[in-house]
């Protein structure tokens, strides 16, 4: 009865826009790992990596669509959770939550982006909204506080930060410029790439970038751009320089520096998220404060170095027990 319903339902989607899915196909997952189903964008590289870091399955789709939701209840798929705002989401949340389905979505963005980001916050504000209609039974927010807000306002709104990522093989690659520096952002107002590409020109580094900043004077530093790459291939690059910077203005649970704690790979960050919030000692080495400054980003950066192996080692077990209480937080969140 099921694989029939299945293969209708493909066969009527079949002009669909084209997906991807983390599984072989719904007749492959059991009765509980139908219970929650995830929705994410496939280009949206930290938001995807997050969704599969959650580790219920996952739908990858450029533009969701209404057949889609109708495709889960025929398979008897329990909750949906939608990170981000993909095209069409509020649609096909609409007719999810029709369908009887229990609808969630999970925001990976700031109050700061909401400030100056119109699209973020119109996205937030469309789902709160959408609460107030029934329309979406919960709100996920990865970064710290926001959550407490909303509740506050009188949303039914949860704090769910990441999950330790899972990692593909890693297969480092020499570099060969003496000391490399990773600063693997796009070049967008909150990622801090300029200044950290000075801090690495103060280092004497080669800094290795997806894509240089149209800032003129950056002629005058050693910068090798990668362009964008395969995930698995940015994964070996990123495990194969000697330290990644992520001093960036604004934050919600970055996926990078875990990332490159994993790869054993030091990473100095900003203090704008619940990284390491438990461990003083690991935060203090690894942060650095003055977040619009080369010469403090590289001052911290040659300190973290000095003692990259005691970094990596407790970064390591912050994420163990990080990953352990993210966890039952993401379990609370599409069990409520």
């Amino acid at each position: 009865m099921l694989e029939r319903a299945t293969q209708k339902v493909l066969r009527r989607s079949a002009a669909a826009t084209p997906r991807h899915l983390s599984f072989d196909s719904w007749d492959t997952l059991s009765a509980d790992e139908r219970q929650t189903v995830q929705v994410c964008h496939p280009q949206w590289r930290g938001v995807r990596t997050a969704a599969y870091a959650f580790g219920d399955p996952v739908v990858e789709v450029i533009e969701l669509e209404q057949g889609l939701a109708e495709e889960m209840k025929e398979v008897g798929v329990g909750t949906v959770v939608v990170h981000a705002s993909p095209p069409g989401t509020v649609d096909f949340l609409r007719r999810a939550s029709a369908l009887g389905l229990k609808t969630l979505q999970v925001f990976h963005s700031s109050m700061a982006q909401h400030g100056s980001d119109a699209g973020e916050a119109e996205n937030v504000s469309t789902a709160i909204q959408m609460q107030s209609d029934d329309d979406l039974d919960g709100i996920g927010f990865v970064k710290i506080g926001i959550a407490e807000v909303f509740r506050d306002l009188g949303s039914r709104t949860f704090h769910v930060p990441n999950r330790v990522p899972r990692l593909p093989s890693v297969n480092k690659v020499p570099l060969g410029h003496g000391l490399d520096v990773g600063v693997f952002h796009d070049p967008y107002w909150r990622k801090n790439v300029t200044t950290q590409l000075g801090a690495s020109a103060l280092l004497g580094a080669t800094a290795h970038v997806m894509r240089t900043p149209d800032v003129g004077y950056l002629e005058d530093i050693s910068i090798v751009e990668h362009g964008t790459l395969a995930w698995e291939d940015f994964i070996s690059l990123q495990a194969s320089v000697d330290l990644n910077l992520y001093v960036t203005l604004s934050e919600c649970h970055p996926m990078g520096p875990m990332e490159s704690y994993l790869c054993d790979v030091p990473c100095l960050v900003s203090r704008t998220s619940e990284l390491f919030d438990d461990d003083d000692e690991l935060r203090e080495l690894t942060t650095v404060v003055e977040l619009d400054n080369p010469s403090a980003i590289a001052v911290a950066a040659t300190r973290l170095l000095a003692r990259a192996p005691f970094a990596i080692e407790r970064a390591r077990d912050w994420m163990t027990r990080h990953d352990r209480s993210a966890e039952q937080a993401w379990r609370s969140f599409t069990s409520m």
